[in-house]
C-alpha cells in the first residue's frame, strides 16, 4: 500500500515523514485496511490521531472512560469525542467500572483496565470490520517495558520492549520518542490532556521514567538511539531463539493423554538444555526460579513435583510429564453388581460378561481383559483409583505386591499411576485394569462360572 501525506503540513512534517516511512518499512498497514485508533485524549494519541488525519489511510476513533478520573475522565472523552466529529471519522466509545471490575477479578486496577481496553477494541474493531487496532506506544514506552522486564529476570522476548505487531494490534509510533511526540504537538498545536496519574511516582513505570531514565542519559546522551538500536537487535534475535525453540520442541516434546512429556535424552543433547527447559516451560507459566530447580533434579531421583499456579510437572525416569493441575483431582468410585453389563468412567469404560467354565475359553490376549472366577467375587464390586498403599497378590505369585512397585517395573510413568483403576471384591483388589489380575480369582479347574472383565480406553 503506497501511503501519502495528504496534507503539506510544516512545521512537524518531518515526524509525518517518519511516520509514513515506518509505517512502509515495516509494512504495519496495507490495502484494503482500516485502522480503529485507540485515543485516549493524552499527548501521544492525539498526536497519532493527527498523523493519521495527514495521511491517506482510513481511520476511526475509540475511546475507553475508565471511570477512574471523576470529571477528568468526562473531559478526555468529551476532547477525544469533539476531535473525530472535527475531522469527520467514526467514533466509539464506552464507560467502564473498572474498580468494581477488578475487584471481582482479583486484579490490580491496571490489570483490569487493559483487559477491559483490548476486550473492548476487539469487539469493536469486528464489529465494524477494521481490520487493524492500533495504540500510541511509543520508543520511551518501549524502553521502560524493558527495564520493567528486565527488574523480574525477563526472557530475551521480553529485552525486546513493546511488540510492533501482535495480531491486529499495531503500534505505528515506535519509532518516536516521547520529546519529538511533545515537540510536535506544540509545533502543530495539537490538542490533548495530561494524566495527573503519570506525574507521580506510584508505579514502578513512573519511577523508571522520572527518576532512572533520565540519569541514564545524563551519562549517556544517545542513550534513546542506542536502546532504540538494541530493542531492534533483541526482537531479532528473540526471533531467531523461537524459529529454535519450535524446531528443537518437535524433537523432545510429545503429546500425551492429559498434558504432554519432554523427552530428558533429547533435552540433554540440545546446545543449552537449560535454557531450552525454560522456553518449553514458559507457557505453562512456570517461573524462571523453578525451571532452575527442575533442571537441577533431572539427575536425581523419578518423582519429584514441580509446580506453576496452572500445571504441575512431575519428573520421571527419563521424561518430564507436565499436566494441568486437577487433571487427576477425581476420587469417583462405582458399584458394580452381578448383571452389570457396561460402565462409562473419565477417560474409559467397562463390559462384563458372565460365562459357564466348561465352555471353550479364548484366553486375553493382553492386560486389557480379565478372566475372573465369578463364585469368589463379593457383589457389588468397587471400582476406583488406585490408591497409595495399595496392595494384591498378582496372577503367577504367592505374596502380595504393592502395586505402586507393579507399575514401576511396567515403567508406568508416575503421572499415569494416579489414572489405573483397580476391580475390588470386599477388601481384596481383583484387578488391576489393564495391568493384572489377582492370583486368588484367576481361573481354575474347578472353576463352574466366570467373568469376563474388560477396560476399553477412550
Amino acid at each position: 500500500m503506497q501511503i501519502q501525506l495528504i496534507e503539506n503540513m510544516t512545521p512537524g512534517g518531518n515526524l509525518s515523514e517518519k511516520f509514513l516511512a515506518f509505517l512502509e518499512e515495516n509494512q504495519l498497514v496495507s490495502n484494503p485496511d482500516r485502522v480503529l485508533l485507540a485515543v485516549s485524549g493524552g499527548v501521544d494519541s492525539m498526536v497519532m490521531v493527527r498523523l493519521f488525519s495527514q495521511s491517506s489511510i482510513p481511520f476511526a476513533i475509540a475511546h475507553c472512560n475508565f471511570s477512574l478520573r471523576g470529571q477528568d475522565s468526562e473531559l478526555d472523552m468529551e476532547l477525544v469525542k469533539n476531535t473525530a466529529h472535527s475531522l469527520k471519522v467514526p467514533f466509539y466509545s464506552i464507560t467502564f467500572n473498572t474498580l468494581e471490575y477488578s475487584q471481582e477479578q482479583g486484579i490490580s486496577i491496571q490489570e483490569a483496565a487493559r483487559e477491559l481496553r483490548y476486550n473492548w477494541l476487539a469487539d469493536t474493531a469486528k464489529a465494524h470490520q477494521y481490520s487493524l487496532i492500533a495504540t500510541a506506544h511509543h520508543l520511551d514506552d518501549s524502553i521502560e517495558t524493558m527495564l520493567i522486564n528486565l527488574l523480574r529476570g525477563t526472557g530475551l522476548r521480553g529485552l525486546a520492549g513493546i511488540p510492533l505487531k501482535n495480531g491486529n494490534i499495531i503500534r505505528p509510533l515506535l519509532f518516536a520518542t516521547r520529546e519529538e511526540i511533545e515537540v510536535f504537538a506544540d509545533q502543530q498545536q495539537v490538542g490533548f490532556r495530561t494524566d495527573i496519574s503519570n506525574l507521580q511516582d506510584k508505579y514502578l513505570r513512573n519511577r523508571l521514567r522520572h527518576q532512572i531514565i533520565p540519569i541514564l542519559k545524563e551519562i549517556d546522551p544517545g542513550f534513546e538511539q542506542n536502546m532504540g538500536s538494541f530493542l531492534v537487535r533483541m526482537k531479532a534475535s528473540a526471533e531467531f531463539l523461537e524459529q529454535e525453540v519450535n524446531h528443537q520442541k518437535a524433537i523432545c516434546m510429545n503429546p500425551e493423554k492429559n498434558g504432554v512429556s519432554i523427552r530428558i535424552e533429547k533435552l540433554l543433547a540440545t546446545s543449552s538444555p537449560q535454557l531450552m527447559l525454560y522456553e518449553f516451560l514458559k507457557n505453562y507459566h512456570f517461573s524462571g526460579p523453578v525451571c532452575e530447580d527442575l533442571f537441577k533434579s533431572l539427575n536425581a531421583q523419578a518423582g519429584k513435583l514441580f509446580f506453576s499456579k496452572t500445571h504441575k510437572a512431575i519428573k520421571d525416569r527419563d521424561q518430564i510429564f507436565i499436566v494441568p493441575l486437577g487433571q487427576d483431582a477425581f476420587e469417583q468410585e462405582y458399584a458394580i453388581d452381578s448383571t452389570t453389563s457396561r460402565l462409562e468412567v473419565p477417560g474409559a469404560f467397562f463390559t462384563f460378561e458372565t460365562f459357564n467354565a466348561d465352555e471353550k475359553l479364548e484366553w486375553p490376549e493382553n492386560e486389557s481383559s480379565a478372566l475372573l472366577d465369578f463364585d469368589r467375587l463379593q457383589f457389588p464390586l468397587l471400582l476406583r483409583k488406585v490408591k497409595s498403599g495399595d496392595r494384591f497378590v498378582p496372577l503367577g505369585m504367592k505374596g502380595k505386591k504393592k502395586i505402586n512397585d507393579l507399575l514401576t517395573d511396567e515403567k508406568t510413568p508416575i503421572h499415569l499411576k494416579q489414572e489405573v483403576w483397580v476391580l475390588v471384591s470386599g477388601n481384596e483388589i481383583v484387578w488391576v485394569a489393564g495391568h493384572r489380575i489377582s492370583n486368588h480369582f484367576r481361573i481354575t479347574p474347578a472353576t463352574r462360572k466366570g467373568l469376563l472383565a474388560k477396560i476399553v480406553k477412550s
